[in-house]
């Protein structure tokens, strides 16, 4: 069967199309990532700002005409959307303009979803081969913690609000040690007891870190699915790239377009967060939560956050 999952995020709007059978993902039709900000701003006006919301439908709307095309019609979507959805006001008010004009149910969901569904895909890039592991999944809003038992099951995850963009627009405002530090303050004894040599991640920060550190001008999704950063890379794309523009990004790598605006608090982000929990080398995965919720009939209610 044909499946269609997206995943809205903060910063990123992710499409996913695959045949289906029996759980498992058989053979990839279509893989999209756009860049629309849905959660630009958000922490000083608390929700989204209109153009903000207008690129994020006009994705959505592409979504659905590729979905079209490939066979799936919308009952067979599965769209998820995460933290910035949870927190901003007129999320609701967005999301049904989506279900009314486009016809997807959007699902926001919590941050134990958001760790499940990333481990599920997770272990779809790692075909299942039962080893214990951390995951970690940077998005723009928020950051998930995920330990995974060699059973393929959740010990313990953890949500922190801390993301790429929100990092950035703390840099931009001059106040990025305050606001880390109190965001973090809360989940001090969680942090503690995750310790590991080697992390697992998912999501737009490290991909792009990975392709930049491959030096690619553009995306090449097959070099960095399973590439190896060590911290000494990260420490070292810190001290070359920290201090550029968003327009410096861009030159410098085209395939970051506008994730070019939010990478500088990404790249900082992950080197803070790699020496808390005393990371040496950060595996890159392309296969994050949108592989997990496409194999799933519905979204289970544990792990809703609101139902529109």
């Amino acid at each position: 069967m044909k499946k269609a999952s997206i995943d809205i995020g903060s910063n990123s709007i992710l499409l996913l199309v695959a045949e289906v059978s029996s759980n498992k993902i058989i053979q990839i039709i279509e893989n999209e990532s756009r860049i629309t900000g849905l959660g630009r701003n958000l922490d000083e006006i608390g929700e989204f700002i209109p153009e903000a919301m207008e690129d994020s439908f006009q994705a959505l709307k592409e979504y659905k005409n590729i979905c079209e095309q490939a066979g799936v019609s919308p009952n067979r979507i599965t769209a998820t959307a995460t933290e910035a959805s949870r927190v901003a006001r007129n999320s609701r008010e967005f999301f049904n303009r989506v279900r009314n004009e486009l016809g997807i149910d959007v699902t926001i969901i919590n941050g134990k979803g958001e760790a499940y569904y990333s481990t599920q895909g997770v272990l779809v890039g790692e075909n299942g081969d039962g080893q214990s592991m951390f995951i970690m999944d940077i998005g723009g809003a928020s950051t998930e913690f995920i330990a995974v038992n060699k059973q393929s099951k959740i010990d313990y995850s953890f949500s922190l609000p801390v993301g790429s963009v929100r990092t950035t627009n703390w840099l931009e405002s001059n106040d990025f040690i305050s606001n880390f530090s109190k965001a973090l303050e809360p989940f001090q004894e969680d942090l503690s007891k995750t310790r590991t040599s080697l992390l697992h991640c998912v999501a737009g920060t490290l991909t792009s870190l990975a392709n930049m550190h491959l030096e690619n001008k553009n995306f090449v999704e097959d070099q960095v699915h399973g590439h190896i950063l060590e911290m000494e890379d990260v420490n070292n794309l810190v001290k070359r790239y920290f201090n550029f523009s968003p327009e410096q990004f861009l030159a410098e790598f085209p395939f970051l377009g506008k994730r070019s605006r939010a990478i500088r608090g990404g790249l900082l982000l992950t080197q803070k967060l790699g020496e808390i929990v005393g990371v040496e080398k950060f595996k890159v995965s392309t296969y994050g939560l949108r592989y997990g919720t496409i194999l799933e009939e519905k979204i289970e209610e544990e792990y809703v956050h609101t139902k529109l």
